[in-house]
């Protein structure tokens, strides 16, 4: 009866050493399973930027806790935003943020349905300068106008540079360089997403110097847009079903107000 019980005991240990490894392989294999996607962005703060090697801003929060909530690991690069803008038109990465949806872009991208970001757009002149704008572009025509290359600042305002109705343009590929132009007398006036503009203004050290003209150019919404050089539409709508739950439980909101307040 000894026997019996040592070889039962014995067959019973080795069976439940093998589920346990195949209970581990399991884990392992669904961890390995796990989705990788790349996406690539401008340096914007406080949406999206690089600061001692470590990637963050408002956005990149809310991509990370939508990607954790989606079981994806998203790799993010900082890259000019021209640059970010056609490797995710080219199917180079998966896809690119924070993008403002534009007709042209809508061609090349796959934006998700949910705003990944709040952006509105406003311009930004020295103190004591003699700059009027009442809401009507074209009598910006005779200003020096700096802007970020390839970021939209709206419909109205696109167009008009488009058009040539605002000839005066000075495209740079850094926001810094337009607050830098602009205390420098190098330029009249900068269009800029307003928070990234203020977060610029406290970096320099120039909040006082420096006015907004009202009205904002542009109140829009800003996305995830992934490429449609490969089918992303279960990626898209997993971000999509993700930022749906953050704004229902309230951390979307929570983690906004948190960057707005910097």
């Amino acid at each position: 009866m000894t026997i019996l019980v040592r070889r039962f005991v014995g067959r019973l240990a080795a069976l439940l050493g093998s589920l346990i490894c195949c209970a581990c392989f399991t884990v392992s294999a669904v961890a390995a399973d796990a989705q990788t996607i790349k996406l690539v962005t401008g340096n914007y703060p406080p949406y999206e930027y690089e600061e001692d090697g470590d990637i963050k801003g408002m956005a990149v929060t809310l991509i990370n806790e939508a990607a954790r909530r989606c079981n994806i690991a998203v790799k993010i690069q900082v890259v000019p935003w021209a640059r970010a803008l056609r490797e995710a038109e080219e199917g180079l990465v998966d896809g690119v943020f924070s993008a403002i949806m534009t007709p042209e872009r809508k061609q090349k991208l796959n934006f998700t349905t949910q705003p990944i970001v709040p952006l509105m757009v406003s311009i930004f002149v020295k103190r004591g300068s003699p700059v009027k704008y009442d809401g009507h572009i074209a009598k910006l025509r005779d200003y020096r106008i700096g802007i970020l290359n390839q970021f939209s600042n709206g419909v109205a305002f696109d167009d008009a540079v488009k058009s040539g109705t605002l000839k005066n343009i000075d495209v740079v590929d850094n926001a810094d360089l337009n607050v830098k132009k602009l205390m420098a007398g190098r330029i009249d006036l900068m269009v800029n997403n307003t928070y990234g503009a203020y977060f610029l203004f406290r970096k320099y050290g120039i909040a006082g110097d420096v006015v907004e003209l009202l009205p904002p150019l542009d109140n829009s919404p800003a996305f995830i847009a992934f490429t449609k050089k490969r089918d992303m539409n279960t990626v898209r709508n997993a971000f999509d079903n993700a930022l749906v739950s953050m704004k229902k439980d309230g951390t979307y909101q929570r983690i906004v107000a948190s960057f707005a307040r910097e």
